[in-house]
């Protein structure tokens, strides 16, 4: 049994490779070229498809890509170079060079669905990557007694990413996927269930109120990062939709607010509309069910 799903380009590029073995099994039938110029552009055409199509990093990124249609491209281009260097030799030049031609319409779409597949998986990669060290950058971001993860365990993330970097590099983006992702799941986890707790931020000390007030901030910010990571695709319950819509605009309103007393040093004021940014934006959140 095949290992690769039978597309409808697949089908015909196997039906191709047939017809294309038994051409080459017939005898050669053409008219040999008298032109030296046809002959130097088959001969042209003939060494360039063979570069193309040989022990190369193209070719290998091809055989490796796990792309079956690319490889069966890839695999009678081969085919069309082998063939038209025996017609060459035959002194065929103009049939020759057809035949090189189509190896090179081959090869090309070899080298682009290959392409495809493997800027799919670094879009892929980048995103669970930015997600990974935005929230490691969070979660360094709180006070030591609250992170959860202790710092042997933030080391062992920072290494995890340096080694999806370098499986990255190397072309290998699925791997580098899969390695992130048990990093990013535990951190995601973990943020939740910090940014759930706001009573824990409460109950720490403060030198006084400009502390605390830029304190208060970064909690907020912190929602508003967990959120925008999370929100995507959730909505709230159809009764709920207009309490939503109310929260984010209130928790808004109230950090610009709070933004523009803390300029004054109005403390006061500040504190009181920060602390009511995050309860807003809290509530949105727990309207969609980001909780823990």
């Amino acid at each position: 049994m095949s290992r690769y799903r039978l597309t409808a380009a697949t089908i015909v590029f196997q039906l191709s490779m047939v017809v294309a073995a038994a051409v080459m099994s017939q005898e050669l039938e053409c008219e040999p070229s008298t032109d030296p110029a046809v002959i130097k552009q088959a001969e042209q055409k003939l060494v360039l498809l063979q570069r193309l199509v040989g022990d190369t990093g193209r070719a290998k990124r091809v055989s490796d890509s796990g792309n079956a249609d690319a490889q069966l491209a890839l695999d009678e281009a081969r085919r069309n170079a082998t063939h038209a260097g025996i017609v060459l030799d035959e002194g065929c030049g103009a049939e020759a060079a057809e035949i090189a031609t189509a190896g090179l319409s081959l090869a090309s779409r070899a080298f682009s669905l290959a392409r495809d597949r493997d800027r799919q998986g670094d879009r892929s990669y980048r995103l669970v990557l930015e997600r990974t060290t935005s929230f490691l950058q969070l979660l360094e971001s709180q006070p030591e007694e609250n992170r959860g993860i202790g710092a042997a365990d933030i080391a062992g993330m920072h290494r995890q990413i340096e080694r999806a970097e370098e499986l990255s590099i190397n072309g290998d983006h699925q791997a580098a996927t899969e390695l992130l992702k048990p990093v990013v799941d535990r951190l995601e986890r973990r943020l939740v269930a910090i940014y759930d707790q706001t009573t824990v931020y409460y109950e720490k000390s403060f030198d006084g109120p400009a502390d605390e007030y830029e304190y208060l901030v970064q909690q907020y910010k912190g929602y508003l990062m967990v959120f925008e990571q999370f929100s995507a695709g959730r909505q709230a319950p159809h009764s709920a939709r207009q309490a939503y819509a109310d929260s984010l605009i209130s928790a808004a309103g109230l950090a610009a607010s709070a933004a523009k007393h803390a300029e004054t040093s109005n403390w006061g004021p500040a504190l009181e509309e920060i602390r009511g940014a995050v309860a807003s934006c809290e509530r949105a959140m727990r309207l969609i069910g980001i909780s823990y």
